[in-house]
Formats: structure tokens, C-alpha cells, sequence
């Protein structure tokens, strides 16, 4: 047992040099964000500097591919087009939607959708390979799909967005990427996840993790450019 027990001690110092090392990414964002915190409150930022909503409605709309990546979403993909072509107040938009062959409800829900004259904006991007592989692979033959219709209808996509198949869409948010686009070349819309009851421990774990994102990190990675 001591042998085990000096083993384990000596295991201990590089554990702890290596859990440091790893939070130190996270203080660094948690200084920026003091920094920042700091400097608002000593700035006494107001509303008014912020661009107001007339701006961005004043610009012209470019058109805006809406890219959704899927693996046995048949449940859900349905009402979450229909949902956010209702009420997304923005007009020069499409929804490529990416499947895979060996998906069949998937596909199906996606027709359904594509077949609906109301829903003429939903295109299936089908992978050509059975599923499933990865997000960035499904985005990758999306994003092809993308430019086959690009030659095929004319036209040219000047946004890409990326969504997942439970997205409520904020009626605003491509009015506003349309908006900040003019300066910046990726915009990151805040994503705030729906909260659920205690027992839905996995869940609240998520929301703490995106909370956390979306307040703090995705500011002090802005700041820190």
C-alpha cells in the first residue's frame, strides 16, 4: 500500500499543474469581463449609444441562407419551420435543410415542409452519403446544395446562418445580422435556452453552460478581438 499510496501522491502535483493550466483560459475571459464591467460602469453607458431598431430596418435585406443540419429530427423540424417562417419579419430568406439518405422521417418532414406552397423558402439538401457523421460534415453538403441552387435559380447568398432543428428564431435576429454584417464579418446572436423543471438535471447543466457563454464569454472574446 505505500508504494500505491507514493504513486498516487506523485500523480497529485502534475494533476493540479494540469487543472491550473486549464482554468487559466477561463480567467483570462473572467479578467476581460471585469475590465469591462468596470469600464460601463465608470462609462455609465446608456441605451442611446446603441444603434436604434430604424437602422436596421432602413438597410436593404441581403439574402440570408439559413442552414439546418439533421439526424432523426422528424419530430421537431416540422414545427420549428413553421413556427419561424411565421415569425421571422424578415422577407429575403431561404432554409437549406440537410438530411441523410437512411434517414426516412427525417426526409419525409422535410418534403412536407418543401411541398407547402406557404413554406416555398425550405429546400432539402440531402447528404449523399448515409448518416450519420458529423455537424460539420451535414453543413459542408448543405453549403454544397447551397450553390447547386445558386446556379440553378440564380442569385447569390450573401449570409450564411446556422441553426440546430429546436431553434425558436427571434423574429428580429436577420434583421440584425443583416445589420451588423455591414461591419463585421461573423455575428454571433445570442442563444438562450428554455428553463425546465429541478429534475431535469442534464438540461439545467446546459442552460448554466449557455448562460454562462452568452453572457460572459462571447462579450470578453469580443473585447479581447
Amino acid at each position: 500500500m505505500p508504494i500505491v499510496d507514493s504513486f498516487v501522491a506523485v500523480c497529485l502535483v502534475p494533476l493540479a499543474i494540469l487543472i491550473l493550466l486549464s482554468g487559466l483560459d477561463d480567467l483570462v475571459l473572467d479578467l476581460a469581463m471585469l475590465c469591462r464591467w468596470l469600464e460601463r460602469c465608470f462609462r455609465k453607458r446608456r441605451r442611446d449609444d446603441l444603434p436604434a431598431k430604424g437602422q436596421s430596418q432602413s438597410l436593404p435585406e441581403k439574402r440570408i441562407a439559413v442552414f439546418v443540419p439533421l439526424w432523426r429530427e422528424h419530430q421537431v423540424i416540422g414545427r420549428m419551420l413553421e413556427h419561424n417562417i411565421a415569425a421571422i419579419k424578415y422577407g429575403n430568406y431561404d432554409f437549406f435543410v440537410g438530411a441523410y439518405p437512411n434517414d426516412t422521417p427525417t426526409k419525409a418532414a422535410i418534403r412536407e415542409a418543401e411541398a407547402e406552397q406557404r413554406f416555398a423558402n425550405v429546400h432539402l439538401a440531402l447528404c449523399p452519403h448515409d448518416g450519420p457523421t458529423s455537424k460539420g460534415d451535414c453543413l459542408n453538403w448543405i453549403f454544397q446544395q447551397m450553390l447547386l441552387y445558386e446556379e440553378r435559380h440564380g442569385g447569390h447568398f450573401q449570409i450564411v446562418v446556422t441553426h440546430d432543428a429546436e431553434d425558436l428564431i427571434h423574429p428580429e435576429a436577420l434583421r440584425w445580422v443583416n445589420y451588423y454584417t455591414e461591419s463585421y464579418d461573423m455575428v454571433q446572436v445570442p442563444v438562450l435556452p428554455l428553463p425546465t423543471s429541478f429534475v431535469k438535471f442534464t438540461h439545467g447543466v446546459y442552460c448554466d453552460e449557455f448562460a454562462e457563454f452568452q453572457t460572459k464569454d462571447v462579450h470578453a472574446r469580443s473585447l479581447l478581438r
